[in-house]
C-alpha cells in the first residue's frame, strides 16, 4: 500500500507532519480530514523512501511511550484485530512523531505481505533488536499477543529503573544549578559594585578580593574564546564517544572506577538477565538470545563477554559455565543460570537474577545519593562562603576607614 508524507494544520491551527498509508492520494486526504487534520502538502513516497524514513530516524522514542504502544498493540492483537489494522490504530494514536512514523511504515510493509518483525526492522532506532527478535519468535510460535505483553512489561520495567536513577540524581543537579546561579549573580553584579566603591575611595582591596576580581575580569575578557573552545571540545568528545572504539574505552574506564564501576557492572548484568529472561520465556533459543542481549547491556566490555559466552554456547557448552568462563559476571547470575538449566526454569531464574541485581543497583544509588547530597551541600556552601567573605572583607575595611 502506498505511503504518503504530509504537512498539515490541526483544528487548533498548529503545524503537523508525518506519514499515512492509503490506497490513493484522495483516500489519504480523506483519512487525514477524518482525524481533524487539514493537509497542505501530500506526497506519495516510494517503498525505499518509506523504509529510509524509518531507518534513518535520529529521534529515539522514550521507553514509557514505546512500552505503552506495544501494550496497546498486544491488547488489539489479543482481541482478534488483524495485525496490520492494529498497527495502523496504534500509529494513529501515537503522540511521539518518530513512533508514529515508524508504525506507519511498518503498517505499509505489513500490507505488502511482510511479517511484523521484518516490518519493524525498517525502523531500527525505534525498535531495537530485542523487539524484533521477540516479535519474530512470537510469530513463529503463534503466540504473538503474549510475547507483545511480555515485551511491554520489559520496556516498562526498564523505564522504571531509569526513572528511579533520574529521581536520585535530581536533587544534586538542582543544588548545583542553584549554586551556579548564585555565583553568576555575585560575579556579574556584586563584585563590580564593590570594586567601583573601593576605586572611589582609593583604598587597597584585600588579597582574596583582588583574586576574585582578577578571575572575574579574566572571565569577562576571554568568554568569547572559552565558549567556542568548550563547544568544539564537547563536539569532538561527542564524536569520539559515538565511535565504537571511544564508547568501548569510556565503558572500560567506567568499570574501573572503584564504586561507580561496581554499580555500572550490576546495572549491565541486570539488563542482561532481564533481556535473556524475556527472550527465553518467549521461546528464543539461548544462543541467538545472547546475541540479541549483547546489544541491550549498554556496556561494551560486558557485551564482548556476552558474545564470548554465545560462542561457547554455540560450540555446545551450557550457559552457566559459558558465563563463568568470561569472568565478567557475578557468581549469583552464574549459579541461578545453572539452577535454571538443570530444572528447566531458566527464564524464571534469570528473572529472579534481574530483580536481585536491579534491587542492588537501586540500593547502591540510594546510598550514594544519601552520602553525596550532604557532601555536595557542604562543598557548595564552602564556595559561596568563600565568595561572600571575599566581598564582605573589603566592606568591613571600608567601614573602618569611614570611622
Amino acid at each position: 500500500m502506498p505511503v504518503f508524507a504530509y504537512r498539515a494544520l490541526t483544528a487548533a491551527g498548529r503545524d503537523a507532519d508525518g506519514l499515512i498509508d492509503a490506497e490513493t492520494t484522495r483516500a489519504a486526504w480523506q483519512a487525514l480530514r477524518a482525524r481533524g487534520v487539514f493537509p497542505t502538502e501530500l506526497t506519495e513516497q516510494t517503498a525505499a523512501s518509506a523504509r529510509g524514513a524509518g531507518a534513518f530516524s535520529v529521534r529515539r522514542v522514550p521507553a514509557p511511550e514505546l512500552g505503552a504502544a506495544i501494550r496497546a498493540l498486544a491488547t488489539l492483537v489479543a482481541a482478534g484485530v488483524p495485525v496490520a489494522e492494529a498497527v495502523a490504530a496504534v500509529a494513529e494514536e501515537a503522540t511521539h512523531p518518530a513512533l508514529g512514523r515508524a508504525l506507519t511504515v511498518a503498517g505499509a510493509r505489513l500490507r505488502e505481505g511482510e511479517p511484523l518483525a521484518a516490518a519493524l526492522a525498517a525502523s531500527p532506532r525505534v525498535f531495537p533488536p530485542l523487539f524484533r527478535g521477540l516479535v519474530a519468535a512470537g510469530e513463529a510460535s503463534g503466540a504473538l499477543a503474549p510475547v507483545l505483553v511480555r515485551l511491554a512489561d520489559h520496556a516498562e520495567a526498564s523505564a522504571a529503573v531509569r526513572a528511579r536513577l533520574r529521581a536520585a540524581l535530581a536533587y544534586p543537579a538542582v543544588v548545583t544549578a542553584a549554586t551556579a546561579a548564585v555565583l553568576a549573580f555575585v560575579l556579574a553584579w556584586v563584585v563590580p559594585q564593590v570594586t567601583a566603591l573601593f576605586a572611589e575611595t582609593g583604598a587597597r582591596l584585600p588579597l582574596a578580593t583582588r583574586l576574585l576580581v582578577g578571575a572575574t575580569d579574566l572571565a569577562r575578557a576571554t568568554w568569547w574564546l572559552v565558549l567556542p573552545l568548550a563547544a568544539a571540545a564537547a563536539w569532538a568528545f561527542g564524536a569520539w564517544r559515538a565511535r565504537p572504539a571511544g564508547r568501548a574505552a569510556l565503558d572500560a574506564l567506567l568499570l574501573r572506577i572503584p564504586l561507580l564501576g561496581r554499580v555500572a557492572r550490576q546495572a549491565a548484568v541486570a539488563r542482561l538477565a532481564r533481556t535473556l529472561a524475556t527472550l527465553v520465556a518467549s521461546g528464543v533459543p539461548v544462543e541467538p538470545a545472547l546475541g540479541i542481549a549483547a546489544d541491550a547491556v549498554g556496556s561494551a566490555p560486558i557485551a564482548r563477554a556476552v558474545l564470548a559466552a554465545r560462542d561457547a554456547v554455540r560450540e555446545g557448552e551450557a550457559l552457566a559455565p559459558a558465563l563463568a568462563r568470561t569472568g565478567a559476571f557475578p557468581p549469583l547470575l552464574v549459579r541461578l543460570a545453572a539452577v535454571g538449566e538443570r530444572g528447566g526454569t531458566l527464564a524464571a531464574t534469570l528473572e529472579r537474577a534481574a530483580v536481585t541485581h536491579e534491587a542492588a543497583v537501586a540500593a547502591a544509588v540510594a546510598a550514594a545519593t544519601a552520602l553525596v547530597e550532604p557532601a555536595l551541600v557542604l562543598a557548595m556552601g564552602g564556595v559561596v562562603l568563600a565568595l561572600v567573605a571575599a566581598i564582605l572583607l573589603p566592606l568591613f575595611e571600608l567601614n573602618g576607614l569611614v570611622r
